[in-house]
């Protein structure tokens, strides 16, 4: 059988022949705080980008209901599609989409981590902005997907690093739940979603609620970080789960140039918690 990210590569190719994907231009700053390397790009489609919708408008108008044909990969069980990101954040960047409306801010299942395994288990990152403010531009539920390569083995090392069930040592709260890297599909999908459900409780919150406060995800196949957040904006730009792993995307050279002028460790702290306050029970 085809993998996926084939699936996704061959789509792409006629998707970009067509004209149904944007093109992608950018520059690009590297930074190193604290230990931690940045990349900060500026992204023009960004600029192009429609700003996000309410719920109301989004059912009036909803880019996944239905997806645009050029840009659809194939189903991926009975909930879900498999769809390009029209305005790519890198080569491949790919959303599997539920195939009718559900909110971005309530709860994820068990379904929607199985769906994520499918392309997990090629590699790459899987994240999730959980609200406008944690970074989502549409509240049609979207999981995402880049393949490997785009960020480096030092920012993914940094920035989601291995260890035990807890908040994890970075400057900013981010609760980490190891994953079983070589467990069935059905087993890691359980799995994962049991890991998500321990993060919403270590925060407090109820994995049954119908909506939840922002927050971020990261996944890989053997790790999952749940970043809370408080504020969507850092020097006037957008802030999604990407920022987490150390990719920031401003929507404007003057944009970046702003961001480039902050500490983005402290920075990434306003945006959430610092850990030490959530590790020691302050809400």
């Amino acid at each position: 059988m085809e993998r996926w990210s084939e699936r996704i590569h061959a789509v792409a190719q006629r998707a970009l022949l067509r004209g149904a994907l944007e093109p992608i231009a950018t520059d690009a700053i590297e930074r190193c705080e604290h230990g931690f390397p940045f990349v900060l790009r500026w992204v023009s489609t960004l600029a192009r980008k429609p700003p996000p919708a309410n719920t109301q408008e989004s059912k009036r108008h909803n880019p996944f209901l239905p997806p645009e044909p050029e840009l659809t990969v194939g189903a991926l069980g009975a909930r879900h599609l498999v769809v390009l990101n029209k305005y790519p954040v890198f080569s491949g960047h790919t959303l599997i989409v539920t195939r009718d409306f559900e909110p971005q801010t309530a709860p994820l299942s068990g379904d929607d981590f199985l769906a994520w395994y499918a392309l997990l288990a090629e590699g790459g990152l899987g994240f999730y902005n959980g609200g406008e403010i944690a970074g989502a531009s549409q509240p049609h539920r979207h999981l995402q997907w880049i393949p490997d390569g785009h960020l480096g083995k030092e920012q993914l090392h940094a920035f989601l690093p291995p260890g035990e069930t807890g908040w994890a040592e970075l400057p900013w709260a981010a609760w980490h739940e190891p994953l079983p890297l070589h467990a069935e599909d059905a087993d890691w999908g359980a799995a994962a979603h049991r890991a998500y459900c321990a993060a919403l409780v270590a925060m407090g919150w109820s994995p049954d609620a119908s909506q939840l406060p922002p927050y971020d995800l990261l996944l890989r196949l053997d790790r999952l970080f749940f970043i809370p957040r408080r504020v969507e904006r850092l020097a006037g730009v957008s802030v999604n789960a990407l920022g987490y792993a150390g990719s920031l995307f401003a929507a404007s050279p003057e944009k970046l140039r702003a961001l480039a002028a902050l500490d983005l460790v402290e920075g990434l702290c306003t945006l959430g918690w610092p850990r030490a306050e959530l590790a020691s029970g302050k809400r």
